[in-house]
């Protein structure tokens, strides 16, 4: 117990230390590895991103053959450090700010929005077939998933919340590069870190590439007293 403490206590110190730390905006040139959320019906949608130096931005998805491998974007633009472009083929619109320390965003259409988290490919060729684009987009499926502690002076306040975090996940199954997307409050930050350090995926044997993933959490007193009425009864 005191040796997963100190390791949550010292991933939080690290996270900490690199936000506070200067970086240059991120450069969308290339090709990357996706997650994109938000979707009612699909959940979780796992794509990569081309974007070409000349303004070109494409999409590829696991799909069938017959599915032409990239389909065509609106030719992306980053203006006022921010990037733009859109998929016509569901009228999503796409929004990423720059200056974060991954590439990803926001997206929209005219009934839903969502939010979409990248690292960089390792894709060297187009994905061409449904078994190099699942090749190239695997998994990343949770080993141990620990619950962030409902804070005590949030309970005192009756404040309830949501965040949304997204982070990469290196090859042994350990989240690296923790960033806060949405944060209803500033005192659910914590306990959202330092359950992120103690989670863990499975671990991908040959595949030392970073992956993107995204996990969004809600604070409920109501769900704190369900929890707390059943652990009473155990």
């Amino acid at each position: 117990m005191h040796n997963a403490a100190a390791i949550a206590t010292a991933f939080l110190a690290l996270v900490c230390a690199e936000t506070s730390a200067a970086r240059d905006d991120v450069d969308p040139v290339g090709t990357w590895s996706c997650v994109v959320w938000g979707h009612p019906d699909f959940g979780d949608e796992r794509v990569l991103l081309n974007f070409d130096p000349r303004g070109v931005a494409r999409l590829a998805r696991i799909e069938n053959d017959a599915v032409p491998a990239w389909s065509g974007l609106t030719p992306w633009i980053a203006e006022d450090r921010a990037l733009k472009f859109s998929d016509p083929r569901t009228g999503r619109q796409y929004t990423a700010d720059l200056r974060r320390d991954n590439l990803g965003g926001s997206w929209r259409t005219m009934t839903t929005t969502g939010g979409w988290w990248c690292a960089v490919a390792d894709v060297d060729v187009v994905p061409e077939t449904t078994q190099e684009r699942v090749a190239a987009l695997p998994p990343i499926l949770p080993l141990v998933t620990a619950t962030p502690r409902y804070p005590i002076e949030a309970i005192r306040l009756a404040k309830q919340g949501r965040v949304v975090t997204c982070f990469l996940v290196d090859a042994a199954g350990v989240i690296v590069e923790p960033e806060i997307i949405e944060l209803s409050d500033e005192m659910f930050r914590k306990p959202i870190l330092v359950a992120l350090g103690r989670s863990r995926y499975e671990p991908r044997a040959a595949d030392s590439v970073l992956r993107p993933s995204c996990r969004s959490y809600t604070f409920s007193l109501d769900r704190l007293a369900q929890h707390e009425i059943e652990l009473e009864f155990d």
